[in-house]
């Protein structure tokens, strides 16, 4: 039943451009708007805003889990995954990164445009991770409870802002909540990559929690599709025909990654779990 789940919220992540319906129809945000305004503890707020969702549907989901009203439960946990997955821009950040690489006169300093290139890689690789693997992990592991507290932690988060005093603990139960989603898409870089020089990285790696997810996952990618260092180029030509080569090499391994989840789904229904 979780297989069905997944398969399905893989594919309207993937191909279908109306996949934020749900969260259009249902402004959470408003309902947590409302507990920030109000004089709380930080900790109560974010029980309110997250915690008791959770509870309410992780209720819900025991409630539904046997018999006949199992197909209210699979409903509910497209609703829920479908709520708390987030956009998939990969195609379009692709797109603009392509745009502005042809776009390049020839004239600009190199060492800004590595920057450029390899700051675009970091944000979209740790885009790509949030917007849906930690949902499928904690739903695999919890349910649409699990799905749904990593969701609407991301959105308790935006509503906060980075300069909020409150911020920090959000980030850090996010940090800990995508540390194993993190290993695990980490793997499938390797996996479906040049195996043998990203394995090692993320050996070495695997129990690390100082560096944060975005830069850890960047560079396993780059070691994935054995990205250029572009420190052998020294005209503004060379590099746009490089890290051309890398953009394409590094939106297909994400692409293939997402097939990847999939597939340890599929393994995990065949098990049992």
């Amino acid at each position: 039943m979780k297989f069905l789940v997944i398969l399905t919220i893989v594919l309207v992540y993937k191909y279908w451009s109306h996949r934020r319906y749900w969260r259009d129809q249902v402004p959470f945000v408003k309902y947590q708007n409302w507990f920030l305004a109000r004089s709380l503890t930080p900790r109560s707020q974010y029980l309110l805003c997250v915690g008791l969702p959770v509870l309410s549907v992780f209720t819900l989901g025991v409630l539904l889990a046997s018999g006949i009203l199992t197909i209210f439960w699979l409903l509910l946990s497209l609703i829920v995954l479908g709520y708390a997955i987030g956009n998939n821009n990969l195609g379009q950040r692709a797109t603009n990164q392509g745009q502005w690489l042809r776009g390049l006169s020839g004239d600009e300093p190199l060492a800004g445009l590595k920057v450029q290139q390899d700051q675009y890689l970091e944000k979209t690789t740790y885009a790509n991770f949030q917007g849906i693997y930690p949902v499928i992990f904690w739903f695999l592991l919890v349910g649409p409870a699990g799905a749904l507290a990593y969701g609407l932690s991301r959105m308790y988060l935006k509503n906060l802002g980075h300069e909020d005093s409150r911020s920090q603990q959000v980030e850090t139960v996010l940090y800990w909540m995508e540390w194993l989603p993190a290993r695990l898409t980490g793997f499938m870089f390797a996996l479906l990559g040049n195996f043998g020089r990203c394995f090692d990285a993320w050996v070495a790696g695997l129990f690390d929690v100082e560096q944060s997810h975005s830069e850890w996952l960047c560079s396993l990618l780059g070691m994935a599709i054995d990205k250029s260092d572009y420190k052998d180029i020294n005209t503004v030509s060379g590099f746009v025909q490089r890290a051309g080569q890398d953009l394409r090499a590094s939106k297909e391994l994400l692409e293939r990654c997402l097939f990847g989840w999939l597939g340890l789904a599929a393994i995990l229904a065949i098990v049992g779990w």
